[in-house]
């Protein structure tokens, strides 16, 4: 034990007895000092990871470095500095004073936190370890706990590393003091912003109102848009004024861009916008640049068994029917004769202003080849050609473009029972 033997009067000639010395010694020491308290002590001595402080008793007390930081992080501690210790033990039976740096921490903490619990107020923490579920924080010398589903409002962040020993600002859901538990949300804080931006935004809200969001989700019937404290949802058919596939044709993840409002629901709090409402609908002046029976420029949107979709100068929706393709009586599938995102060039038969459609035909710019038959062909006339197509009844051969004949069973050969032979016989390309 390290007696306060410098305390002690100078006595030059007379001895002292062993009450007096007892005395001096008692006088020396702060006896106001009790177990299980908060005082305040001095670092006298810093050596193999152990940290001596003295605290006004008999003996002096040590404690790991440890306990002066967070795992992971050096301790910041010099000899001289005055700390907070918690008393454990007043000279136990080993003669020793038993104390804690890291009590005295969280017991001040505890109620700091305490205070901040019950008043709702907003305490800072920095996260210093990944466990499961979460993220483990220091709330000056306590440890709380972070679940991920109350790191963030609007995202679920998947790498945590990035938040590691930087200062966050949280709010505490939960306090148990007998068990040493603390739940904290950064969400909270979030949500209350979120909530005061939300009441700002709608405040100034009208229908007609252009404003800036974020694309924050695609789906196959829209997109929603993140407008900075609400979401809007911008309708598939809102998205542009022609016809598309799908809103991930035209709009991307995190893509800033400007809607115009066109409806808020205040009892639902839903907003619908809109996009192409930005630009004048094409529509409303088509006769200014497309007349019927004229001949334009137009881009295969799609292709499905009776139709073939277009799209005109990325402005308006066309479409070329089944018949309208071929002069074939039996027109092969549309995607026999266009291809996807091919550009040809259509005659327009009729302006549907209606249903905002541009009937098209492929096969009228080209002439009929059925009124030119007569001036190539006399009937009788014999030529050769090639089979296209065999059939249980008798071989299609091509005439001539567009065009082809139909060559029966029967009239394969004059001996009937040559015929089916003879059909067999045959192949495609023949």
């Amino acid at each position: 034990n390290n007696w306060k033997l410098n305390l002690m009067p100078k006595q030059e000639s007379s001895q002292i007895t062993n009450s007096e010395y007892e005395k001096l010694i008692n006088k020396a020491i702060n006896n106001e000092i009790k177990e299980k308290t908060i005082v305040s002590g001095k670092i006298v001595l810093i050596e193999n990871e152990i940290v001596t402080i003295d605290v006004g008793l008999k003996s002096e007390g040590r404690v790991s470095i440890s306990e002066f930081t967070r795992p992971g992080q050096n301790a910041e501690v010099s000899i001289g500095d005055e700390i907070d210790v918690f008393i454990e033990d007043v000279d136990n039976s080993n003669g020793e004073t038993k104390i804690s740096r890291e009590k005295a921490v969280k017991q001040r903490a505890w109620n700091d936190l305490q205070d901040s619990f019950n008043n709702n107020k907003v305490v800072t923490g920095i996260p210093f370890n990944r466990v499961k579920g979460g993220m483990s924080v220091d709330l000056n010398g306590v440890t709380a706990f972070l679940p991920g589903s109350q790191i963030d409002t609007r995202q679920v962040i998947k790498d945590t590393k990035e938040l590691l020993n930087k200062p966050l600002e949280l709010l505490i859901l939960k306090m148990d003091k007998f068990r040493g538990n603390i739940v904290v949300s950064r969400k909270a804080i979030s949500d209350v912003e979120l909530k005061e931006q939300r009441k700002e935004l709608l405040s100034n809200i009208e229908e007609g109102s252009v404003i800036e969001g974020k694309v924050k989700n695609i789906t196959d019937y829209g997109a929603f848009i993140d407008l900075g404290g609400i979401d809007g949802l911008v309708h598939v058919t809102d998205i542009s004024w022609t016809k598309i596939n799908s809103p991930s044709d035209i709009l991307e993840l995190g893509q800033q861009i400007k809607v115009k409002v066109l409806k808020y629901d205040e009892e639902l709090s839903r907003l619908s916008l809109g996009i192409k409402q930005l630009e004048d609908n094409p529509w409303d002046n088509i006769d200014d640049h497309i007349k019927t029976d004229s001949f334009i420029e137009a881009n295969v949107n799609s292709i499905n068994d009776n139709a073939v979709n277009l799209v005109v100068n990325n402005q308006y929706d066309g479409f070329i029917t089944l018949n309208e393709l071929t002069w074939l009586k039996k027109p092969p599938h549309p995607s026999k004769i266009v291809n996807l995102d091919e550009k040809i060039k259509v005659k327009v038969l009729e302006i549907d202003k209606e249903k905002r459609k541009l009937v098209c035909s492929l096969k009228q710019m080209r002439d009929n080849p059925w009124l030119k038959l007569k001036d190539k062909y006399k009937i009788n006339d014999s030529f050769e050609t090639d089979i296209v197509n065999i059939v249980d009844f008798g071989i299609f051969v091509k005439v001539q473009d567009e065009i082809d004949g139909m060559v029966h069973v029967s009239d394969l050969s004059w001996d009937e029972k040559e015929c089916e032979k003879m059909l067999k016989d045959f192949h495609k390309g023949d």
